[in-house]
């Protein structure tokens, strides 16, 4: 087979592969949405389900380059392309940019379908919260703590009972799924950009940007996340230095 014959069926590959890609998307578009407020919120399921589509559009990014390795490469060495010659690796690049375009897509997806359910949620959570918790001995009202999806205890001002504040799953899942999920959305732009500055370290096999650019960057993400946590629950500003320190130390030592 000639090198014009390999190289088009290569590029035939990849665009099955991003068509393949978009058509999982734009289903699971339509399906996670409806599924989410089918279950009034449940987050489990949802989490399930989209893991399920996460691994489908995975595997098949990651099948450009194993595809690659097990078949395309060794076409074009068979055509007369000299194996690590420039002509065979701007064929092997080609692929890795797909993979990694298609990565930012995936991951841009996750982020933007998980706080959009996020969002749905706090709203709910809110609504729940506005509700009146009174005393259960005097049936006072007593005050709802702004921004705060915990139990904690509340003591009556007329007739010191102390109540225990409940406040249900749902708002309870606004600290363990809809905090995560908007504070990545806040960070998305930091995150992307980290990650193309190491790619395109890997892509040409030497340290276009320096360790410090990189690490830079992703201090951007992590501040901005954390940051965006603190809005939505303000008790977490007391332990912001020590949750930078750790994800700093991660990156730094990875």
């Amino acid at each position: 087979m000639s090198f014009n014959d390999t190289q088009t069926r290569w590029d035939g590959f990849l665009k099955k592969i991003e068509d393949r890609f978009e058509e999982i998307l734009k289903k699971t578009e339509a399906a996670l949405p409806l599924l989410f407020d089918a279950t009034d919120f449940e987050t489990i399921t949802f989490q399930n389900a989209w893991q399920g589509i996460y691994t489908q559009a995975n595997d098949l990014i990651y099948k450009i380059e194993d595809t690659w390795y097990e078949k395309v490469e060794d076409t074009f060495i068979n055509s007369g392309i000299q194996f690590g010659s420039k002509q065979l690796l701007q064929e092997r690049d080609k692929g890795l940019r797909v993979r990694f375009n298609l990565e930012q897509k995936l991951k841009s997806y996750e982020v933007s379908i998980f706080s959009d359910a996020a969002k749905k949620l706090l709203n709910k959570a809110k609504e729940i919260l506005s509700k009146d918790f009174c005393c259960t001995q005097c049936q006072a009202k007593l005050p709802v703590r702004d921004n705060f999806f915990r139990s904690y205890y509340s003591t009556c001002d007329y007739c010191q009972t102390v109540n225990t504040f409940e406040p249900g799953s749902k708002a309870r899942n606004v600290e363990h799924f809809a905090v995560d999920a908007i504070s990545e959305e806040a960070a998305l732009e930091h995150y992307l950009e980290y990650e193309r500055l190491k790619f395109e370290n890997d892509l040409h096999d030497k340290k276009i940007h320096k360790k410090d650019q990189l690490t830079s960057q992703y201090r951007k993400y992590i501040e901005t996340y954390l940051k965006k946590r603190i809005e939505i629950i303000p008790d977490y500003q007391d332990r912001y230095q020590k949750d930078l320190d750790a994800k700093m130390f991660m990156e730094t030592n990875y």
